[in-house]
């Protein structure tokens, strides 16, 4: 079948059935993220929007104080903050550095996050939770 184009020009029914498959498909793969989450009980993918952020907190076992680690996912895990006191930013860093700032230009497909006490991994709406193990998010794409 061929239909007549408002500009007059020809369109064949192959070239609108292939736009109808290939803009959802586009769609997808620029805004989708599919993100496997593995923990001590097992793993699973879920799927995320590339707007959504993540967070990661937990307790520090030598400080006994709060860290949260805040994220993005647009095409990478990326543009992460790190908001916790002097003391325990010290404890990691030796005061050598501003640790916010070496992570914010931290671009990776995984994270991994242990402790002993506790971690929770918050993306968009969904929150995981390990009492004494790990956690990690492997973004599935893009590759």
């Amino acid at each position: 079948m061929i239909d007549l184009a408002p500009e007059g020009k020809w369109v064949s029914s192959r070239a609108v059935s292939l736009a109808v498959i290939l803009i959802p498909v586009l769609f997808v793969a620029g805004f989708v993220r599919p993100v496997r989450i593995a923990g001590n009980r097992g793993s699973n993918t879920f799927w995320f929007w590339a707007w959504q952020e993540g967070r990661i907190e937990f307790v520090h076992s030598v400080t006994h104080r709060p860290v949260s680690i805040r994220f993005g996912v647009p095409w990478r895990f990326s543009r992460f903050s790190v908001h916790t006191d002097r003391g325990t930013e010290e404890y990691y860093t030796a005061g050598g550095y501003s640790w916010s700032e070496k992570l914010a230009k931290e671009r990776t497909r995984t994270i991994e996050c242990c402790s002993e006490v506790g971690i929770t991994l918050t993306l968009g709406g969904r929150v995981f939770h390990e009492q004494g193990g790990c956690l990690s998010a492997s973004l599935i794409w893009p590759p």
